[in-house]
């Protein structure tokens, strides 16, 4: 039995912590907006920090054992034959987008962005003046990334592929031949990859994460792994990533770029990242995770319930992705209805790319009475909406 009580949360313990997700709206909603878990930090996550502070790991200190432990976890872990020295220490997942294109586009190359996808991706595109190029994903065909499609639409001004695996917001986990016929096409189109494997520990029914740059040698030259520990650990707070990059010019011209526009992460950062890194919490993660795929029964029959709703089968991360569109509304208004009469806040798709329309994205990862309450509230709002539709 697990000593990880993943459902001891309330409404009232979360409104009385002094993160955004549960104070933007109001005492009266329910946030399933943001893709954060609502638990508990780790109880070992905390002491390190505690232990840090209490050893005044406040001063100026370098970040060689994190980056001895990152490589030593993604080689573990990831399979890919990283040293140290190939390991960069971001604030985040997010700096690695702009890094990426920085690093291998010149202003008017072109970027693979699929469609729909978490869109932070598609602003690192617009700042950096390059091109999108969609690669679409269909509900209709379960979100398969479909690899002829992705070679008929390269051009010579095409530079780099973006990856979000497991990806946001379709809770997709991408299958190795879907990555190999990816790394085929980067590698015989002279391509980059930058991949997003920040939700790679959040999966379901026995699949594997699979990194795309462990396919083989001449990928890995090819590809800027990004990794994280918000969405496993819930520690968004601490602003600490780290990218794998095992080509050496590439990893100097990364540095060069970002030196004296990013300095890395907290000493107190660090110190957590070092203990997430090394494996101590994997029973915590095996428990979140079988605590997650409860959640996920739950949200799954609820919508099957729900009239002219479909969702697509959650393979990872903790993202559900309905689609709504039968009621009429664009995904925006939607999210504003059921804010409003649900007292509900959900991030509308259209934010995620012209794919995402219709649909609302919600995070499931907080309490089985939060997550039934608000599916309650959902449900009861969406009848109205159907009622009143009717008598039109």
């Amino acid at each position: 039995m697990s000593s990880y009580d993943f459902d001891s949360i309330t409404m009232e313990s979360m409104r009385s912590k002094k993160g955004v997700k549960w104070s933007l709206f109001g005492e009266d909603v329910i946030p399933l907006w943001l893709a954060e878990p609502d638990f508990n930090i780790a109880p070992l996550v905390k002491e390190t920090l505690i232990k840090a502070v209490e050893d005044e790991y406040l001063l100026y200190s370098n970040d060689d054992e994190f980056r001895r432990a990152a490589a030593e976890k993604v080689r573990r872990v990831n399979k890919i034959k990283a040293g140290e020295e190939d390991i960069y220490v971001t604030q985040g997942v997010l700096p690695s987008m702009w890094l990426s294109i920085k690093a291998v586009c010149r202003e008017g190359d072109q970027v693979v962005v699929t469609d729909p996808m978490y869109w932070p991706f598609y602003n690192a595109v617009e700042v950096t003046k390059t091109e999108p190029l969609y690669w679409r994903l269909d509900e209709e065909d379960d979100y398969r990334f479909n690899i002829d499609a992705l070679n008929e639409m390269i051009t010579p001004k095409t530079r780099l592929i973006f990856v979000c695996n497991p990806h946001n917001p379709t809770g997709r986990v991408m299958t190795k031949e879907e990555l190999r016929g990816i790394s085929d096409i980067a590698v015989d189109r002279n391509l980059y990859v930058m991949s997003d494997e920040l939700w790679e520990d959040i999966r379901f029914d026995g699949r594997s994460h699979v990194s795309i740059a462990s396919l083989n040698p001449e990928i890995s030259e090819r590809t800027i792994s990004s990794f994280g520990f918000s969405k496993t650990f819930g520690v968004a707070g601490l602003q600490i990533g780290y990218m794998v990059v095992t080509n050496k010019n590439l990893m100097e011209k990364i540095r060069k770029i970002a030196k004296g526009v990013l300095r890395g992460a907290s000493s107190l950062s660090r110190a957590a990242g070092v203990v997430m890194l090394s494996g101590a919490l994997d029973e915590y993660v095996k428990s979140m995770l079988r605590y997650l795929e409860s959640l996920r029964s739950i949200a799954e029959k609820r919508f099957k319930e729900m009239t002219d709703v479909t969702c697509p089968k959650l393979e990872g991360t903790y993202l559900m992705f309905p689609n709504l569109s039968s009621y009429g509304m664009v995904s925006e208004a939607m999210a504003e209805y059921l804010l409003k009469e649900g007292k509900v806040a959900v991030t509308p798709g259209s934010e995620f790319g012209h794919q995402g329309e219709g649909h609302i994205r919600i995070c499931i990862a907080t309490s089985k009475a939060i997550l039934t309450e608000a599916l309650d509230r959902i449900q009861n709002a969406l009848a109205k909406l159907r009622t009143y539709a009717e008598k039109l």
